[in-house]
């Protein structure tokens, strides 16, 4: 039997490449102008009432699903409790949610639970004696500065940024230039910082530590996935994502 495990990397086959990480009426001849009124008025209402489906419990809808698409792989899991679980691995990047869900109308509602966000914090500005800009970046173990792109706002108007690097701490600044803010990008995540205000000194060493927190994790608030016929349907990184039931496992590690 497939299964569909629960890691940090969610793998999925999808035609054959594999992904990382879905009134009629008649009237009778002769007739008043009336009765076709009256015939017309209650055809109306009873296909009124036959469009107006009654919403599907939530025991019909508890189950595993699969989303996954061309370089997406997507996991759903609705449990009977209330629960669920979600994954998703889109090339570099990796999120995923629990919490709980709800029926609310034609949508089923997700909410997760409390979550961290990954937060940027300028620890200080000091005097560097070469007479460069330097950016020191505090990381969780095992990360790379190559992730992360620097934007320093400069006195005159003009914004100088590019990608840091884990060979040089240094950036490179014109004749006059003088730094008056920063701003830091984790790109894969569009994660953005705040705007620090710096000092204005071009020869100085700017010191920020990034708070990982819970990264990745997806702060679902009431977060509406579609109910179209058999399938859970909701937008997510400019994709249409529709999930289908399936007969594969979910697992946890």
């Amino acid at each position: 039997m497939q299964r569909i495990k629960a890691s940090r990397r969610l793998y999925d086959r999808y035609e054959g490449v594999y992904c990382r990480a879905m009134v009629f009426f008649t009237l009778r001849r002769g007739s008043t102008g009336v009765m076709p009124a009256l015939l017309l008025s209650a055809i109306a209402m009873t296909s009124s009432a036959a469009g107006q489906s009654a919403p599907p419990k939530p025991s019909d809808l508890a189950g595993v699903y699969d989303g996954s698409q061309m370089e997406m792989g997507v996991g759903l899991r609705l449990q009977p409790n209330g629960r669920f679980d979600y994954l998703l691995a889109y090339g570099a990047l990796d999120e995923s949610a629990s919490g709980t869900w709800h029926v609310d109308g034609g949508n089923v509602l997700l909410t997760s639970d409390p979550v961290t966000p990954p937060k940027f914090v300028l620890l200080g500005q000091e005097p560097a004696p070469d007479g460069k800009t330097h950016m020191v970046l505090d990381l969780p173990k095992g990360w790379s500065r190559q992730y992360f792109d620097a934007e320093l706002g400069l006195s005159g108007g003009r914004v100088a940024d590019g990608q840091l690097s884990d060979d040089d701490d240094t950036i490179p600044l014109g004749p006059g230039d003088r730094p008056v803010s920063l701003r830091l990008e984790l790109g894969v995540y569009a994660l953005r910082s705040d705007t620090f205000r710096l000092g204005g000194t071009a020869a100085s060493r700017i010191h920020v530590r990034f708070e990982q927190n819970d990264l990745g994790k997806v702060a679902f608030a009431k977060t509406p996935l579609r109910i179209v016929g058999k399938t859970l349907t909701f937008d997510r990184y400019g994709r249409s994502i529709v999930f289908r039931r399936t007969t594969q496992r979910w697992e946890t590690e």
